[in-house]
């Protein structure tokens, strides 16, 4: 049987994770997410998390805004890779967008591809999939929430969440990946997945090459499912 107030609490984090990826011009989604903040950090998975808490919950839109173009947008040095694809393949749109594909199609969830210009290997649009997934199970015997967690996100989160913390641009995002870190290792424990063995980084060695740049092209204020 389903734990549903834990399905909901798990749906509430992707939601949280996804947010700060999609590109911000206006306040509208920070505004939500600083709600989700004030709410997630009544009950921390850990208590070193309540530091991260804290410090995230200072930043202001425009503080937010100036990272996220930083660490993310900024072409002049090598960027932190947005989509799963890159850290299985070292690029863009590949096996892992035809694995959360698979997974959607199984879904009563289809993309608005007017609202969401991004590719389903995106790491926000991965988060928000995962989010509509688990509410959706919670009155069902549908598990695509699992199958999506063991063929997509346990293979790029762990090295995802290095390559933010890594960067000397991190602030507000370092934070958010030591949240994302915690919260990623109770994924495993509840789901009873094992952490991938570590192997040389596809993702590294193509960034050496060339720098890494995002494949987003417009502001991304809305995201919204036809069902």
């Amino acid at each position: 049987m389903k734990d549903k107030n834990m399905a909901l609490g798990r749906s509430y984090y992707y939601e949280f994770f996804a947010i700060p990826f999609f590109f911000s011009e206006k306040d509208e989604k920070f505004s939500l997410w600083k709600k989700q903040l004030d709410y997630l950090k009544n009950s921390p998975i850990a208590n070193e998390n309540l530091d991260d808490f804290k410090a995230l919950s200072k930043f202001s839109f425009d503080e937010f805004r100036a990272e996220q173009n930083r660490l993310l947008y900024d072409y002049s040095y090598s960027n932190i890779p947005l989509t799963a694809s890159f850290y299985k393949e070292g690029r863009d749109e590949g096996l892992a967008k035809k694995l959360v594909l698979d997974t959607l199609r199984k879904s009563k969830f289809r993309k608005n591809s007017e609202l969401c210009k991004d590719s389903e290997d995106f790491i926000g649009f991965i988060f928000y999939l995962m989010s509509s997934l688990l509410k959706d199970e919670i009155n069902s015997n549908a598990f695509l929430s699992t199958e999506l967690f063991v063929n997509v996100i346990n293979e790029f989160i762990d090295e995802f969440i290095d390559f933010i913390k890594g960067s000397k641009e991190a602030d507000f995002y370092l934070h958010l990946a030591n949240l994302m870190q915690s919260f990623f290792e109770l994924e495993r424990s509840i789901l009873a997945v094992e952490k991938p063995k570590i192997k040389p980084s596809i993702a590294k060695e193509m960034i050496e090459k060339q720098p890494y740049l995002s494949n987003l092209k417009t502001t991304k204020e809305k995201f919204d499912w036809d069902e």
